[in-house]
């Protein structure tokens, strides 16, 4: 086991977040794997209740959910995170007869969650905000139709994003010294669209090997600041492409870099969100039983599935009974990720995104406590983490706040948030914490 610098400080962690405005995505990759299986994306769930058409987002609340998305993704990266700081001082918090028509989900504290110098949360006080910005590489190879006139070499994007990131830490830093964020950015590569001399480079260029040193990087020259990786499916990447030894041997560089070092693996698993690939395609890649194989190989890969393997449209139809139980635990993914997570110590899930709906916590908890297996409910406590998703699941909150109520009133007990937002995320990067 490896273990990095001591943290000196109490942290709470969200694990999942996204840090990006509109220069990021790749729109072209989008649209193009919607023109070539539109009537899938129709039907792969996009759509459907539950995703992004909740009751909560129709209609004129719809509009403004949309206008609020926007109003975060105009921003550049360092005003995301001042922003971020400032919700959760209670910057942005309305009067109640300003909220009069406000979607019932849109629930608040009754005080800021950082004061005096503190985020205070449930019976703990922290004394910093961790955030862990994923760096999506949306890099893709050319699309069927041929390039357009003005497309742009697929690692500039990326590289692009990644300068964007550094920039937005230094920024903030300067802006507010005193400030309660730290940051453990995590690095995408889309083995899928690049040679492997390149992923070599953004390895060796930006994640860092030796965690002995304080975690606190200033220096806004030092590129090695990516605590992980970030590695989404359904942009079009095979988690083990093992008919295609050029490509296996590109995920296997990577899979092989991140046992030997030690680094942390994100990985997306629910059936929605960007794809740069048909949706039949995409939910092949993200289902986590195509992570088998590569744990079998790699059996100390530390990995996170992100969204708990959330299904809002599972290929295979549930029965009519777990239909109406409309629960989580009842999916195959979910399930697929308990497993694996019974087989490999490193494997962890988290809550980003799939958090917005207080449901989920009811019957996760009840899901643990009903296992009738204690070994078991102990590792699903001690590798879920928090995490939110932002800005992204502005599509399901009113605010990052909002979102932060939401889990602070799940049914779980102190220790159990006190495990899911400070000591697993601290397992899952390699930090040793203090007592």
């Amino acid at each position: 086991m490896r273990w990095g610098a001591i943290v000196m400080t109490k942290m709470f962690f969200d694990t999942h977040m996204h840090a990006m405005n509109l220069v990021h995505p790749d729109f072209v990759s989008f649209v193009d794997s919607v023109a070539n299986g539109f009537a899938e994306f129709v039907v792969s769930g996009s759509l459907s209740p539950g995703y992004l058409l909740t009751p909560a987002n129709r209609g004129q609340q719809g509009l403004i959910t949309v206008m609020n998305l926007f109003n975060v993704f105009e921003r550049s990266i360092d005003e995301i995170f001042l922003l971020i700081e400032d919700d959760l001082s209670g910057k942005f918090f309305r009067q109640e007869e300003d909220h009069k028509n406000k979607p019932s989900h849109a629930i608040y504290p009754e005080t800021p969650y950082i004061s005096n110098n503190k985020f205070i949360f449930r019976s703990q006080a922290y004394d910093k905000y961790a955030l862990i910005p994923l760096v999506m590489d949306f890099s893709s190879i050319s699309n069927e139709w041929g390039k357009g006139y003005y497309t742009r070499v697929s690692h500039d994007k990326l590289l692009s994003y990644v300068e964007d990131t550094l920039e937005g830490m230094e920024k903030y830093r300067k802006t507010r010294p005193e400030g309660l964020l730290e940051f453990f950015p995590f690095l995408g590569i889309n083995p899928e669209a690049h040679p492997i001399h390149f992923i070599e480079y953004l390895l060796d260029t930006y994640i860092r090997k030796n965690r002995s040193y304080p975690y606190r990087i200033r220096k806004r020259d030092e590129k090695r600041q990516f605590w992980g990786v970030k590695l989404y499916p359904p942009l079009g990447m095979d988690p083990w492409p093992k008919t295609d030894k050029i490509k296996l041997s590109k995920v296997e560089y990577i899979y092989s870099f991140c046992e030997a070092y030690d680094i942390p693996i994100i990985t997306h698993c629910d059936d929605q969100g960007f794809r740069g690939v048909t949706a039949k395609l995409a939910q092949k890649f993200t289902d986590p039983a195509s992570w088998r194989i590569v744990l079998e190989q790699y059996p100390q890969l530390r990995i996170d599935f992100a969204h708990y393997g959330k299904q809002y449209k599972p290929m295979v139809k549930p029965s009519l009974k777990k239909l109406l139980e409309n629960s989580i635990v009842n999916e195959p993914w979910f399930n697929e990720i308990i497993s694996l997570m019974d087989t490999y110590e490193h494997v962890y899930a988290d809550f980003s995104f799939t958090g917005a709906d207080h449901k989920f916590y009811e019957q996760l908890k009840t899901f643990i406590e009903g296992q009738g297996n204690a070994p078991l409910s102990n590792k699903i406590l001690h590798r879920s983490m928090f995490g939110s998703d932002f800005s992204v699941n502005l599509s399901k909150v009113e605010s990052y706040t909002n979102y932060m109520r939401i889990f602070e009133t799940s049914p779980f007990s102190d220790d159990a948030v006190e495990l899911f937002g400070n000591k697993n995320p601290l397992e899952f990067l390699g930090l040793k914490r203090t007592k």
